[in-house]
């Protein structure tokens, strides 16, 4: 088709003022940020077409603060903003350097963000905090004039001072208003509250600065407290241990407790009877020519009764009180007869000490000579000379005068007897193995284990693995529960995790309690399946029996023993990396779910068509 040069005229004219018209479409250009959007076609980006702008695209764009928005958190979801158009607050087209976020940044109520500024917080400017030095989100962080991505917690705009040795939580001790000092901490809530003296301590004299990771650093948590002697000098030099509060208290060292939990025998003089309850300050009297308090006896050496007791019987009887008085009271007499019984050669311990001295001496004189060598020439030998010709012939090789109830035959005496003791035998009560027939027997008791020990694998195990009912063929002394037996003497040779499979998984049946139900040792069928369920149910059935060993192994379960070459179907191109689930559906029979790996489908229309 040809045109004249009226036609010509007329199109290029009708072009012309269409795209001026066009060109008056945008009411002006938008502003730096959205400067992208520029351009008639990309209108929809903000607007629906023949309405305003859309709030649903803006928060499309702005996903941090759509978050923030459908989180209800934050200035936008605020009772002054919710339910208003975006448009209201952020107006465009009004120039490429006009600020769509605009504010008075001072009057800007920050309660209304979810996070109220508080103290020192009120006074900074809003860029102080409001910096991408602040923000974690690298992709809110790439928009430097944003107000999102802070978070509330302290540690997020301030350094760690402590370097990790307190709590996150800074609010625990400081407040809003100052840093230092942290008036919000409490030391009566720590694992050491201030009392008395302490509460005037600096905190400095306890909390000491130091430099750590190259940084002024003061330790307040990990400060050793737990004695005295941690911060303190002990000027007892640990004669006294290491328990100041026996006898101090924490308003003053010197303001002594009138009675106390101090360990007195540290001192050398053991406090007895009514020594130990009367006060202190009735024998520290704190007399002239002491050497200070507490330290009246410092110079008397020995201590005797008549360093303080007026002696009574002006020394008629010696000095040692104790030989006849008790310390519970001067009128209760601990032998009537006032002798020293250490003098005759034979020292009164244990049970003789409190026998009536008749007794032993039935004589016409007291100082008629007794037999008193051995126990047996005043006791009857309770064990009817058992050990007469052993080298425990007498009674205090294996007892003591404070009774015959407890022996002193230890495990090492036991070693040199014909029966050595080993394993759980070292932990066993004497009573256990001698105590028969309602006596004590220590003679021809036996020393194999059936001689103490019942064989309860009589008729299940066959002799030739407990020869002579020798228990120690497969157990031994330190723990019954441990077996040692070479299992390939039997025609099953173990392989594989059945190497660590405890024997009374396949051989011992028990009850709910722990007590043994069955044995069976004998006539095991070794097939997989007498003790394995068959999950493949009687497809791999060879005369009615399954060999798993021709896939599996004893090691691991898994098919890695299985070779598709060796089947009617050998895997070749593209069907060596299908699934085997692919080709091998999961049937139910009889109620179970089994995979068919016998599927019949060896032709390719059986699978494709």
């Amino acid at each position: 088709m040809r045109y004249n040069l009226l036609q010509i005229l007329f199109l290029f004219f009708g072009l012309t003022m269409v795209i001026s018209g066009l060109g008056q479409i945008s009411p002006g250009p938008l502003s730096q940020p959205h400067s992208q959007l520029e351009g008639i076609s990309k209108c929809t980006s903000c607007h629906d077409l023949g309405d305003k702008v859309s709030n649903t695209k803006c928060l499309d764009c702005h996903k941090p603060l759509k978050a923030r928005v459908v989180q209800n958190k934050g200035f936008h979801a605020s009772r002054e903003v919710k339910g208003k158009d975006c448009i209201t607050c952020h107006s465009e087209h009004h120039g490429l350097k006009f600020e769509s976020i605009r504010f008075d940044e001072k009057k800007f109520n920050h309660s209304l963000t979810g996070y109220e500024l508080k103290g020192s917080h009120k006074a900074i400017e809003c860029r102080e905090c409001h910096k991408p030095d602040y923000i974690a989100d690298f992709n809110i962080k790439k928009n430097k004039s944003t107000f999102l991505g802070l978070d509330v917690k302290c540690l997020s705009c301030h350094e760690d001072y402590h370097q990790k040795t307190m709590s996150a939580d800074c609010a625990t001790c400081h407040t809003f208003e100052k840093w230092a000092p942290a008036t919000a901490f409490n030391h009566a809530k720590t694992s050491f509250p201030l009392k008395g003296a302490h509460q005037k301590v600096e905190c400095i004299d306890c909390h000491k600065m130091e430099t750590k990771s190259g940084k002024k650093f003061q330790q307040f948590s990990g400060v050793a407290h737990q004695q005295c002697s941690s911060c303190h000098q002990d000027p007892h030099k640990g004669q006294f241990g290491t328990n100041c509060a026996n006898c101090h208290n924490e308003t003053s060292f010197t303001d002594m407790k009138q009675t106390s939990s101090f360990n007195h025998s540290l001192t050398g003089y053991v406090l007895e009877g009514k020594h130990k309850t009367i006060d202190c300050r009735k024998c520290h009297d704190d007399r002239p020519g002491t050497q200070g308090p507490y330290k009246e006896f410092v110079s008397i050496d020995p201590i005797i009764c008549q360093s303080c007791h007026e002696d009574v019987h002006e020394k008629k009887f010696g000095t040692e009180c104790k030989q006849c008085h008790d310390q519970q009271s001067f009128k209760h007499l601990l032998n009537k007869n006032q002798f020293d019984h250490n003098l005759t050669g034979y020292s009164l311990q244990g049970k003789h000490i409190h026998v009536d001295c008749k007794k032993c001496h039935t004589g016409p004189k007291m100082t008629d000579e007794l037999p008193h060598n051995t126990c047996n020439a005043c006791h009857s030998d309770y064990h009817k000379g058992v050990f007469k010709q052993t080298n425990y012939s007498d009674c205090v090789s294996c007892h003591e005068v404070t009774g015959f109830d407890q022996s002193l035959f230890t495990p090492e005496m036991h070693e040199k007897s014909p029966f050595p003791l080993k394993g759980a035998h070292i932990a066993t009560p004497c009573i256990e193995c001698h105590w028969k027939n309602e006596e004590w027997s220590f003679r021809e008791i036996g020393s194999g284990c059936i001689d103490c020990h019942e064989n309860i694998h009589v008729g299940y195990i066959s002799e030739k693995y407990i020869p002579e009912n020798n228990c120690a063929s497969c157990h031994d002394n330190e723990a019954w529960d441990r077996i040692q037996f070479d299992h390939s003497q039997t025609a099953f040779r173990l392989e594989g995790t059945h190497v660590n499979t405890a024997c009374a998984s396949c051989h011992i049946e028990k009850t709910a309690v722990g007590s043994i139900l069955t044995q069976k040792f004998i006539g095991l069928d070794q097939n997989c399946v007498f003790c394995h369920d068959n999950i493949h149910g009687t497809q791999f059935e060879i005369g009615g029996v399954t060999d798993c060993r021709k896939c599996h192994g004893f090691v691991k379960w898994d098919r890695s023993q299985f070779n598709h070459d060796n089947t009617a179907f050998k895997l070749e191109g593209a069907h060596v990396k299908v699934a085997c689930e692919k080709c091998h559906e999961t049937i139910v029979t009889n109620g179970k779910p089994i995979v068919q790996y016998k599927n019949g489908k060896l032709a390719c229309t059986d699978c494709h068509q």
